[in-house]
């Protein structure tokens, strides 16, 4: 925690830059694929509304009896009651995407606030990690290793190698 810390108040420029870079590679092909999920539900959607009308001018022509003409119209609405659902979870996932480089920010200003860290207390853990993960003991080194993850707020787990490319321009 110290490092991370360390590395992220004395190296913050360097810390934006490849954090922005890593988050942007990453969000930038889900926010495409998003986007493109968008439209098509969109699309979708004004589809179902002709051919709603199209049915129902088939009903009242006579060309569709009233109990198709209800289970196709059930269909219809249904499946477009769906779509209106997943434009609204897509447009959130898209505004949180957008947001993310601001939360970089915020995760510094944070890491400002422990720059003279003594202790680790529950609060600053709560405050700075979201979630830890230990995996299984590896032992087929002949000795036991334990790769922990640590995933911090706002921005996910850090990789090793930025926290040890920013501590070597530190000592650089």
């Amino acid at each position: 925690m110290r490092l991370t810390i360390a590395c992220v108040a004395n190296h913050e420029e360097q810390f934006r830059k490849a954090m922005g870079a890593k988050q942007k590679a990453e969000a930038k092909k889900e926010l495409a694929a998003k986007r493109r999920q968008l439209t098509q539900a969109e699309r979708r959607i004004e589809e179902l509304d002709r051919l709603f009308k199209r049915i129902y001018e088939d009903n009242v022509g006579g060309k569709l009896s009233d109990s198709r003409f209800q289970m196709l119209s059930d269909d219809y609405e249904q499946e477009q009651e769906e779509l209106r659902k997943k434009l609204l979870r897509l447009n959130e996932e898209i505004s949180e995407q957008e947001e993310q480089t601001e939360d970089i920010g915020r995760f510094i200003s944070k890491v400002r606030k422990y720059l003279d860290l003594d202790e680790l207390t529950p609060s600053v853990l709560n405050d700075m990690v979201k979630a830890v993960y230990v995996h299984a003991p590896d032992k087929s080194k002949g000795h036991r290793e334990q790769q922990i993850d640590i995933s911090y707020d706002l921005v996910g787990i850090l990789p090793a190698s930025l926290l040890n490319d920013l501590q070597n321009g530190e000592t650089a």
